[in-house]
């Protein structure tokens, strides 16, 4: 934090007569919050704080500005990105893996919640597993999350769907070709009419 910030709310305050009390309960903050600040011990204020904070001295919140280094505060979008953020992200659950993701006819069968630190991608969804050919990695019932934009890596676990049947595999490499392999043998990676890289696999414990 800027610490002329701190430093400017404390001699505005008692300019005006204000106790830290005083001044908490005008600016809507707690009275911890305004010392912390004053003693330069909080981070950076965020724009809404400093704006009620400004309101309750009266002054401009402009005031706050250092020269000639002008302090950065958080705008309203910002502020609001930054809410949005920590509300997590809900991804569809789906019965089968179809080769066109968002078809509107398809509902989903659950939604499973994820915190998230950024917003989530388009194409990341969620398919239950049917069958056993990766197991004990991936079971029948768990369920696997997907991100149909990511590149395929070797190593990476992919849902694909060959002659239309779902494949659950590793891909690896074998002549300079790449395949996918699990429990029931291997197909190559060029026979699969969609494909897409398995980002989480969320195990299902109770039957």
């Amino acid at each position: 934090m800027d610490i002329q910030i701190g430093l400017k709310v404390k001699q505005l305050r008692i300019a005006r007569g204000m106790t830290q009390a005083k001044l908490a309960d005008a600016s809507g903050l707690t009275r911890g919050y305004i010392s912390m600040l004053e003693l330069r011990k909080s981070t950076m204020p965020s724009y809404e704080a400093l704006s009620k904070i400004a309101r309750a001295l009266g002054v401009d919140i402009k005031e706050f500005k250092t020269d000639p280094e002008i302090v950065r505060l958080e705008s309203p979008e910002e502020v609001l990105r930054k809410y949005q953020l920590m509300a997590p992200v809900s991804i569809p659950v789906y019965d089968h893996f179809y080769v066109h993701a968002g078809d509107a006819a398809l509902a989903p069968i659950e939604y499973i919640y994820r915190a998230r630190e950024s917003f989530a991608p388009q194409n990341i969804e969620a398919y239950k597993v049917r069958g056993n050919c990766m197991e004990p990695v991936i079971s029948e019932g768990d369920i696997l999350l997907i991100d149909r934009d990511r590149t395929p890596q070797k190593g990476n676990i992919l849902l694909c769907v060959v002659d239309g049947e779902v494949i659950v595999g590793t891909l690896i490499e074998q002549n300079g070709e790449l395949y996918l392999k699990n429990g029931h043998g291997i197909h190559s990676l060029s026979d699969c009419q969609a494909s897409a890289v398995v980002v989480e696999v969320n195990k299902k414990l109770v039957f």
